[in-house]
């Protein structure tokens, strides 16, 4: 399984083409294997080619949805970038804010994706979606958003990017919940969910990001998960890091191995 970054917790020091490239050198440094890209200082070639000389595996691309949707030419161009990288995914983000709150904005996001989706087959690619906890929102009678979008869309086309941090935000135990998407896993973003301390009523959360193995979750556990469901790629994203955001990286590398990664 490829250990890599999700460059999104570095992206203070990734505006510049020098930023970027010394990111990923130190990224590098520290063990990592791969890179998911956030932002783009870089041409596709020149993108290419640093990861060809740091020997960095290059995980995803990104493609707007919506914009996918409505523009074939956008849709060309995601899956020309996908093909340049030699890549059978392509990443989108979470769905829109008007879709978010109701059962009818899930089911009709799981129709686009579908509609979407049968172009992307034709030529052997696959959507990658992030969910975060807001899909887990509840409509009643036990079914959420993510059941949805699980239930209601081609397995063969509509993959996740699922979290460890998000998951047991929305309420799930993510051992269990990768295995309920087994096939479907093209990555999983690492994240610890950590409980901090001094909460002055008793029925505060206090809750926050964390390094691999200096939260609550059981990461022996979500590593063998991830192994029984064929996982090709642990990503490490931390969205707010309380130190230098490398040095977080370096803590939850090492914590990785030390789980046996």
């Amino acid at each position: 399984m490829r250990k890599g970054v999700q460059i999104y917790t570095v992206r203070d020091f990734i505006g510049t083409k020098e930023g970027y490239i010394d990111s990923l050198k130190k990224i590098k440094e520290i063990g990592y294997d791969s890179v998911q890209t956030y932002g783009n200082v870089l041409s596709r070639d020149e993108h290419k080619q640093i990861f060809a000389d740091l020997g960095l595996h290059f995980e995803s691309v990104n493609g707007d949805f919506e914009t996918m949707l409505k523009d074939p030419e956008a849709l060309k161009q995601a899956i020309d970038d996908a093909h340049f990288f030699e890549l059978d995914v392509i990443a989108v983000g979470t769905l829109p804010i008007p879709m978010r709150d109701h059962a009818d904005g899930f089911h009709q996001y799981a129709a686009d994706v579908n509609e979407l989706g049968a172009e992307l087959k034709k030529e052997d690619l696959k959507i990658m979606y992030h969910p975060h906890a807001l899909e887990f929102f509840s409509f009643g009678g036990g079914k959420n958003g993510m059941d949805i979008l699980t239930s209601e869309t081609d397995p063969d086309v509509f993959w996740f990017a699922l979290d460890t941090h998000w998951l047991q935000s929305g309420g799930q135990n993510p051992a269990a919940y990768l295995r309920k998407l087994k096939g479907r896993l093209p990555m999983v973003h690492f994240k610890d969910y950590k409980i901090v301390g001094g909460a002055e009523f008793i029925e505060q959360v206090r809750k926050d990001f964390a390094e691999v193995g200096e939260g609550n979750l059981n990461w022996p556990e979500i590593i063998e998960a991830c192994r029984e469901c064929g996982v090709p790629s642990a990503v490490v994203e931390q969205d707010v890091c309380p130190r230098d955001p490398f040095d977080c990286l370096s803590t939850s590398y090492k914590n990785m191995v030390g789980f046996g990664l």
